[in-house]
């Protein structure tokens, strides 16, 4: 990121090319490279990170320079060379052109929400909202031959909403190149107002190896008209946001309570800091020993009670896997953890704190 934010980081979003076996050797594939960046989201900043494959066999008869397998490009986070997310682009640009909301305000507005968005690059973002409205990338010739040299597509089409009233942004993609083919934004979702969407990818005359979408009503009618031929599966990751969706309320609700013991733990370590005016005391050395001994200070209730402050910050902040292990749930995880230890230590009255996420 070009500026500092002080959100914590989400937990990374993991695209790996599917398993397989070499096509002129047989071999399975190792990941032979791995490309992370940051994105800034709207709720919070992640790391993207692909994982692709490449067969790395010496006596591999296949053709030189070997091919790679790429992993998925997923434009619903992130479109390509772009630092800002997907709902970062919907949320500008709906605002600017459904509410009438001028751009200054808009950055001001997102600034408040913790995203560090400068009024030049909302302009940017905006621009790139207005391209994807009208995308027609599909159409042009040399595009379509470069996706028929690599064997035709993976077609992935989603919509993203800003919010229920406004109307749906829907991309068409190619999942193996991430490369956008066409944009449409639609008032209503619908089997038959998704299927000119459909029919514009079926025009380009490629092959179409597969269809991914999520299980959206008028889209699974829409595809089944279109391609009725094609093998056709629904995202995975949609399918277990929709099976945690019941959990969503409960870790609302545990995040805020993270929320609050981290900042009450925060306030009394500002205060043992403004308060605090004696150094540690000096560690004592033998006079002369045979075997040297490391010098150890003291831990004072002072000293274990920042020692315990640092602990709690740092894992207050910890990320997950969503949805099925959920930051949310790890932070608290970890702040009993470290409740545990406290007790411990006061039952035992001594001071000896361990990180709990550092053990076995």
């Amino acid at each position: 990121m070009k500026r500092h934010t002080e959100r914590p980081m989400g937990a990374p979003r993991i695209y790996t090319a599917p398993e397989g076996v070499c096509a002129s050797c047989g071999f399975p594939l190792p990941i032979c490279q791995v490309i992370s960046r940051p994105v800034q989201g709207l709720d919070e900043p992640f790391m993207l990170i692909r994982r692709d494959r490449q067969c790395r066999r010496r006596d591999c008869p296949g053709p030189r320079p070997r091919p790679f397998v790429y992993a998925e490009r997923d434009l619903r986070a992130v479109l390509p060379n772009r630092i800002y997310g997907l709902d970062v682009t919907v949320h500008v640009g709906e605002r600017h052109v459904g509410e009438g909301v001028a751009l200054a305000q808009i950055t001001r507005d997102l600034n408040g929400r913790g995203v560090p968005l400068d009024q030049r690059h909302t302009g940017r973002v905006f621009r790139d909202f207005l391209t994807l409205a009208s995308l027609e990338r599909g159409d042009d010739a040399a595009l379509q031959a470069r996706l028929r040299a690599r064997g035709g597509i993976v077609l992935m089409v989603d919509g993203v909403q800003f919010d229920d009233r406004s109307p749906v942004l829907y991309v068409a993609w190619d999942a193996r190149t991430g490369t956008p083919l066409f944009g449409e934004r639609k008032t209503y979702r619908g089997e038959d107002d998704l299927v000119p969407l459909l029919e514009r990818v079926r025009r380009m005359d490629l092959p179409v190896i597969a269809v991914v979408t999520d299980k959206e009503k008028g889209l699974v009618p829409a595809v089944q008209h279109v391609f009725p031929d094609v093998p056709y599966q629904f995202c995975q990751i949609h399918f277990l946001k929709n099976c945690a969706k019941p959990l969503q309320p409960d870790l609302t609700a545990l995040q805020a309570s993270v929320r609050r013991r981290s900042e009450a733990v925060r306030e009394i370590s500002k205060r043992l800091e403004s308060a605090s005016t004696e150094p540690d005391p000096p560690a004592s050395v033998p006079a002369a020993p045979r075997v040297p001994v490391p010098s150890v200070k003291p831990l004072t209730e002072e000293r274990f009670a920042r020692e315990v402050g640092d602990l709690v910050r740092a894992n207050s902040r910890v990320s997950g896997k969503a949805p099925l292990d959920p930051p949310e749930l790890a932070r608290h995880q970890r702040l009993a953890e470290i409740h545990e230890l406290v007790r411990d230590a006061r039952e035992k009255n001594t001071a000896n704190p361990v990180n709990p996420a550092s053990g076995p």
